[in-house]
């Protein structure tokens, strides 16, 4: 019994220390998705209106007129962008198209026009502060990039406590999202979380597997030891017992 739980020990141990970081990032991570605010901070609804727009009555006739570059039309979206009313054409096969509300070719927004967008949709308490065209994907902490693979995109920032940024493409001037540090952080946490270092939306990941499995080996293994540690110490209450009666 003894080279058992020795052995049992030893598993444990490593075991242990291969899980420990990763069930902190857990744990650790539970009280950022437990405690930061979701929808006000994380999806920046306090500071951010996302646009509406609505088909103006003549855009049957604008596209009508269009001469569009790809084949069949799927859809057509009204888009508000830096520009002004769009329209984005999607097609059977082959990228979209994307026309001024004249039915003409959208023309990529300049600073200004990207400046006067993002202010026209922020509704936090900041002041403007930062314009950038990015080209590559901004990365914080190591693993995070609020933007994805996206790029050739303006960035606008405003200094509110969250450092609210807002995302504009460079090219059709459309919304492409909203993010500050509150969302950061939870992003940060959600991928040590679901162990997915790239895109963070790998819930079946060999790494994950593999810490869960571990994790699952660090219980057996404690349970294993709790109960050979139990059997020894009735084993000596026994022991202790019995003579204790002899002595009687």
């Amino acid at each position: 019994m003894a080279r058992w739980s020795a052995r049992f020990f030893r598993w444990h141990r490593w075991v242990a220390w291969l899980v420990a970081l990763q069930v902190a990032a857990w744990v650790l991570g539970g009280l950022v998705f437990a405690w930061v605010p979701f929808q006000s901070w994380v999806k920046v609804a306090d500071a951010i209106a996302k646009p509406m727009v609505a088909f103006p009555a003549d855009w049957a006739q604008a596209l009508a007129g269009a001469r569009l570059q790809g084949g069949p039309v799927a859809a057509v979206s009204s888009v508000p962008t830096a520009s002004g009313l769009a329209w984005q054409v999607k097609h059977a096969q082959g990228p979209d198209s994307w026309l001024n509300a004249q039915g003409g070719p959208l023309s990529p927004p300049d600073e200004a026009a990207v400046r006067a967008f993002a202010q026209s949709l922020y509704r936090g308490k900041g002041r403007l502060v930062a314009t950038q065209k990015l080209t590559e994907p901004p990365r914080h902490l190591a693993i995070v990039r609020e933007a994805g693979e996206r790029k050739g995109l303006w960035r606008v920032g405003f200094d509110d406590g969250l450092r609210t940024r807002i995302y504009i493409d460079g090219r059709t001037g459309q919304l492409v999202g909203a993010r500050n540090d509150a969302w950061v952080l939870y992003d940060f946490f959600w991928r040590l979380h679901v162990m997915d270092y790239s895109e963070g939306e790998d819930f079946n990941n060999p790494l994950l597997r593999a810490a869960s499995l571990a994790a699952v080996t660090l219980v057996a293994t404690g349970s294993v030891l709790l109960g050979l540690s139990l059997r020894r110490r009735w084993h000596r209450r026994k022991s202790h017992a019995h003579r204790t009666d002899q002595l009687g």
